[in-house]
């Protein structure tokens, strides 16, 4: 059954187990996942993301595991993941994606909030849900891992969204 994060988030968090997104670019990757999911009876979320697309386009793919999670048994969120283009994250919603991240971490700050504000608006127009993206973490290369996203960024940003239906990193 095709669901958005909004459906399943609260019973992961109240149950206090996490939900595996997986990353597919083929059916046979696809289907493996599901069949896994519904042997565990677990709710699962399907992803692709924008650095993937060149292997396994939006169109060809998105037919397949949009019918393949409302074939399932268990809840299945079809998950656009660091969608970096605002064209690419509507392309996602009007494919039928339930669920979209949308990275405009490469900007500044304030461009990001208003850029998710208005991808919100439009993904709940389709029913979709959002997760969003600030700062930056560091790349492999970096020792440590250091995490340019200060707590202040944080706060704010999901302070803007405080009233929305929406999940934000």
């Amino acid at each position: 059954m095709l669901v958005t994060l909004n459906d399943i988030l609260p019973d992961a968090q109240a149950g206090r187990y996490a939900v595996g997104l997986f990353n597919t670019t083929d059916t046979d990757m696809l289907e493996g996942v599901l069949a896994a999911a519904e042997e565990l009876r677990a709710p699962v979320i399907i992803g692709t993301a924008e650095v993937l697309l060149p292997f396994g386009e939006l169109q060809l793919i998105a037919p397949s595991v949009i019918a393949a999670a409302k074939r399932a048994k268990v809840p299945v969120v079809v998950h656009y993941d660091h969608g970096l283009t605002f064209d690419r994250c509507i392309e996602a919603l009007k494919l039928g994606f339930s669920s979209i991240m949308f990275d405009g971490s490469a900007g500044d700050h304030d461009t990001n909030i208003a850029a998710t504000r208005e991808i919100v608006k439009i993904a709940h127009s389709f029913g979709a849900s959002v997760e969003g993206e600030i700062g930056h973490v560091g790349n492999t290369d970096d020792e440590g891992g250091e995490s340019y996203t200060t707590p202040e960024e944080a706060k704010e940003f999901a302070e803007n969204f405080v009233n929305e239906k929406t999940e934000e990193a």
